[in-house]
């Protein structure tokens, strides 16, 4: 197994686990926050989706918004949401928005939210087990601040550490419900 090998691994593993986690929700369940200013599971899910999308297109490729998943496949046309230039460095990913700016992300369902994990996760597999040897240790094209095994391990951790957070979000919500 390479290590390209086990980066796709991982990146299924977020697919697959949040399937799980997602399975029977409500569209109130999805949306419930622990307080006015707590991330539904439902942005959660979005963001790091967000994050996995904008991965290779902006972050290792320095192509534009428009080639992600979130427009190419017809959610921003859909939703009527752009989030370009939006929050940390404009990728529009939740990181560095402010509460508002959350607000307005459009609320999903879980079939939407896991369609769209799935397309951006497709497609993220697919161009790491095409990268030619050695390309890890490359500098990344769009983030020259480290290499690209660097700047793909901040979101695919990141992630993971999210579904972690999904199962706390569901067991307040539970508790709540007592």
């Amino acid at each position: 197994m390479t290590d390209r090998d086990v980066l796709a691994d991982l990146v299924s593993y977020i697919a697959k686990e949040t399937r799980l986690l997602l399975t029977d929700m409500s569209p109130e369940e999805l949306a419930w926050q622990p307080d006015a200013q707590g991330n539904s599971i439902g942005v959660t899910v979005w963001h790091y989706s967000r994050w996995l999308d904008l991965l290779v297109v902006r972050l290792l490729e320095n192509r534009p918004a428009e080639e992600e998943q979130w427009h190419t496949q017809g959610w921003a046309a859909n939703t009527g949401y752009d989030p370009r230039g939006i929050g940390f460095r404009g990728l529009g990913a939740i990181t560095g928005y402010t509460q508002q700016e959350v607000a307005a992300i459009p609320l999903l369902s879980g079939e939407d939210l896991l369609t769209y994990l799935d397309q951006v996760c497709s497609a993220l597999r697919g161009h790491l087990l095409s990268m030619p040897e050695g390309t890890l240790s490359s500098a990344a094209r769009g983030y020259p601040k480290g290499t690209a095994y660097q700047t793909i391990m901040g979101p695919v951790l990141g992630s993971i550490g999210h579904l972690g957070e999904i199962e706390a979000l569901k067991v307040l919500q539970e508790r709540a419900r007592l």
